[in-house]
């Protein structure tokens, strides 16, 4: 179950924005070292709500030692975050007239302390002249949630611990409510020191979420969570404890991953939110219901039924807010707490909110966004007419939406929309990552579709998920069959826009495995402007990206590459094409020679494509990640992970029929079995897999891949291969004959390994590394330093054995190095 979109760029950034702040973690240690100082009497941390202030203050409390006498308290009762005494007000029928104003205080406080060991306690016996040694009486730690709300005659009792018991006070507050007076005054006369506490980001959500499941929790996964929450924290732990227990979070190969599949009611949550609403005034409670129910909602249609005070202090609150634009509109500040009220509204209430509010101007344009007030329409057993149902097609392409587009689309009723309704529910399970569930709906609508457009439609969702292996490639109506070599079909022949593109994708393997990279990068460059260019085609952007990053690479125009990858809210995008920016994200690092980096990049994307239905993509990440765990040092996960990529190879052929990405002369395949033969050399210290590969390429004349494939070999320092003149010299041959930036670095490594002359090699070096050829780079500067070493060179030796140091630096940091680092001088 995933969230509709009631984010915005505002929100999205907020969470992503760097803080300029400490963060939690240095904050509690700023606290805990703070306490004992004799000169502090006070802290206080300030925030917003939800950042988190609770959560920090139980992270004080534990990692305070066990000899500090530690009292919690809450100015607001309310709240079950921490075990708190109470410092309210007793209600004015339960004091005595005879109690003197404030001793309630007293009494309240006085429980709260309760006694104490240190306390002294009369020897029983008569009464001896001999003083007893008291106990040395243990500093005292008060810790106080949200002190804005305490009055100030608690307050003031409070404070008078300070000086009278040496106590400590550190507390929390929220940064829309001003500090009491009396706080105030003790911060001007330097007794008290105050924090902010940075919003609550992703980074710190995943850091949250896996301390909270005990284990690797994959980003997507933890971003959706922080998502849903709002970047509350309260709800975040809940909503984390909910998941799991519902199976809506799982563990697959070694990392916690969201199963779509899955159902939650988020148990946990709605008891917390009906909780919270249940203090609150009736109009505010059901104003709130309404804006659940229905958001977005008109903020001047909850005011005439519930009054502008109760919208103003819901939004004075936080707990809704404000959508950009006009007429002004409301939702719930976060999914979570959205779906939490919707959750705990009875029917029977739920019904009569309906059945009490106008009618919105609920229009063909404006039901994608209003898909909330229409399935609770259908959830109250209203009807709504199929044109309306169908209209939110364009929301079952996106993940956030697509649960609300299946529901609106199994309401459609008339016999003549029905094959629409099944489309409809196929993008949105395409959307989810539901592949194989799709696969056979769009199948079915592209054969015998009732509306030309719906078997239009449908064939070429069919041929964007064919681009990754995740259906049968269907043939263009456009191109004649025959048994002509493709690249032998002239452009002109393909018309429509999908077919087009289709063709170009085969053009551009086909070009990218003949060495011809600047004509493959014009190719896919062109499809890429084309899915920018209309929008009906964004289905093609997972396929086409793929091969256009390894068109950049081949290219060496990583300039162009960061951009292209650059996905923050990657929650928000379909599964197959998160995986693949990951996928390809993997392979750019791997090609510049940062191995770590590259694991920690596909060790993720591994669980979620287990059953994502696309084996060729899922095979490729496998056998990069195998080739990443070889270099790293680690063979027994480099075989696992080589199983991991044949088995996907196996399943993907037993499936396809005709499908281009497992045919042998196809660029996926040969680049999964590429790395996977390197990770065997490398895993084994032999070179028997990539010699063997690079005939075996050499008869299908694949001249880019058999040049990869003797790179590959020469990167292996344990095989014996790596000497060989006959196998360099090759290289450089086959170097000659691949176009652009990447075969001029493979003519450049290869000249410098035929020629074994160390200053060739310290050059090659330099050149190799400015292009982020890392790897290669690292192997000419090792042997510029043995081979001045071999001529007593002291100095020369030393500097091409810093600049390969250096470079192994950056491959054990697992970080990526900026454009244009280099590891001389320039670029240190």
């Amino acid at each position: 179950m995933l969230p509709d979109p009631w984010l915005d760029e505002d929100t999205v950034t907020a969470g992503l924005r760097p803080s300029q702040f400490p963060d939690r973690a240095q904050l509690v240690d700023l606290i805990l070292s703070a306490v004992p100082s004799a000169s502090t009497s006070g802290i206080v941390v300030v925030g917003e709500r939800g950042s988190g202030k609770s959560h920090l203050l139980l992270s004080v409390k534990e990692g305070l030692p066990k000899t500090v006498d530690v009292r919690t308290f809450s100015g607001k009762p309310e709240l079950k975050a921490l075990h708190f005494g109470a410092l309210g007000a007793v209600p004015a029928g339960e004091v005595e007239e005879a109690v003197a104003p404030g001793l309630h205080v007293l009494r309240a406080l006085t429980n709260t302390l309760g006694p104490a060991d240190y306390l002294y306690t009369p020897h029983l016996g008569r009464r001896r002249k001999k003083r007893h040694a008291q106990p040395a009486r243990p500093q005292l730690v008060l810790l106080v949630d949200d002190i804005h709300y305490v009055d100030p005659a608690s307050l003031a009792v409070l404070l008078q611990l300070i000086p009278g018991f040496g106590a400590t006070l550190v507390a929390t507050a929220e940064s829309h409510h001003p500090l009491p007076q009396d706080l105030y005054q003790l911060w001007e006369d330097g007794f008290l020191e105050q924090y902010f506490l940075p919003p609550f980001s992703f980074r710190e959500a995943h850091a949250l979420c896996e301390a909270l499941l005990g284990g690797q929790v994959q980003r997507r996964a933890s971003s959706l969570l922080a998502a849903m929450s709002g970047f509350n924290v309260g709800l975040l732990c809940l909503a984390v404890n909910d998941a799991r227990r519902a199976g809506f979070l799982v563990r697959m190969d070694g990392f916690w991953t969201i199963d779509v599949r899955a159902h939650c009611d988020w148990p946990g949550v709605v008891e917390h939110i009906r909780a919270e609403n249940f203090s609150r005034p009736p109009e505010e409670r059901q104003a709130l219901e309404l804006i659940a129910l229905a958001e977005p909602v008109a903020l001047d249609a909850v005011e005439r039924h519930f009054g502008r005070r109760a919208m103003e202090n819901l939004l004075a609150n936080h707990d809704i807010r404000l959508l950009a634009g006009r007429p002004p509109l409301v939702r719930t500040s976060s999914w979570l707490r959205g779906e939490g009220i919707r959750l705990s509204v009875p029917r029977s209430r739920s019904m009569a909110l309906r059945l009490g509010m106008e009618e919105p101007a609920l229009t063909a344009e404006t039901a994608p966004a209003m898909l909330r007030w229409m399935t609770w329409t259908l959830d109250c057993g209203l009807t709504l007419s199929d044109e309306l149902l169908l209209a939110a097609a364009p929301a079952a392409d996106v993940p956030s939406t697509a649960e609300l587009a299946m529901k609106a689309a199994s309401a459609v009723t008339a016999a003549d929309h029905v094959d629409e309704a099944r489309l409809l529910r196929a993008r949105a399970l395409v959307a989810e990552g539901q592949l194989g569930e799709a696969t056979p709906e769009l199948r079915h609508l592209a054969a015998v579709g009732g509306s030309p457009d719906v078997r239009a439609d449908a064939a070429h969702r069919l041929m964007a998920l064919g681009l990754l292996g995740g259906a049968p490639l269907e043939a263009l109506s456009t191109v004649p069959e025959s048994t002509v070599p493709e690249s032998t079909v002239p452009e002109s022949t393909v018309e429509e826009p999908a077919a087009l593109i289709t063709w170009s994708v085969r053009e551009v393997e086909r070009l990218l495995l003949s060495g011809a990279a600047p004509e493959a990068l014009q190719k896919s460059s062109t499809a890429m402007d084309a899915i920018g260019a209309d929008p009906a085609l964004t289905m093609f952007l997972p396929g086409v990206l793929l091969r256009h990053v390894m068109s950049l690479r081949y290219n060496l125009a990583w300039g162009l590459v960061d951009p292209l990858l650059d996905y923050p809210a990657d929650y928000t995008l379909p599964l197959h094409l998160s995986a693949c920016l990951d996928v390809a994200r993997g392979y750019v690092q791997l090609s510049q020679g940062l191995p770590r980096a590259a694991r920690a990049t596909l060790e993720p994307v591994l669980a979620e494509l287990h059953d994502a239905g696309l084996p060729p993509v899922l095979a490729l990440a496998a056998a990069l990640l195998a080739y990443s765990e070889a270099l790293c040092g680690n063979p027994r996960q480099a075989m696992r992970r080589v199983g991991q990529s044949l088995a996907a190879q196996k399943a993907g052929q037993g499936t396809a029929r005709n499908l281009a990405d497992l045919d042998p002369t196809r660029l996926l395949p040969q680049l999964t079995a590429l790395y996977v033969a390197a990770a065997q050399d490398q895993a084994s210290g032999r070179s028997t897999q990539l010699l063997a590969l690079a005939e075996h390429l050499h008869a299908r004349s694949s001249l880019l891949m058999e040049a990869e494939a003797l790179s590959l070999l020469a990167l292996n320092s344990r095989s014996a291969a790596v000497d060989d003149l006959e196998i360099q010299r090759r290289l450089g041959a086959l170097a000659a004959a691949v176009h652009g930036p990447a075969g001029a670095a493979l003519r450049t490594l290869a000249n410098a390994l035929v020629e074994n002359d160390p200053k060739t090699l310290e050059s090659a070096g330099r050149s190799l590394s400015a292009d982020r050829q890392f790897a290669h780079a690292a192997l000419c500067y090792s042997r510029a330093a043995s081979g001045y070493e071999a001529r007593t060179r002291t100095a020369a030796s030393r500097r091409a054995s810093v600049l390969a140091e250096r470079l192994r630096s950056a491959f054990d940091s697992g970080m990526v190095p900026p454009l244009g680092w280099v590891p001389g001088r320039a670029g240190g």
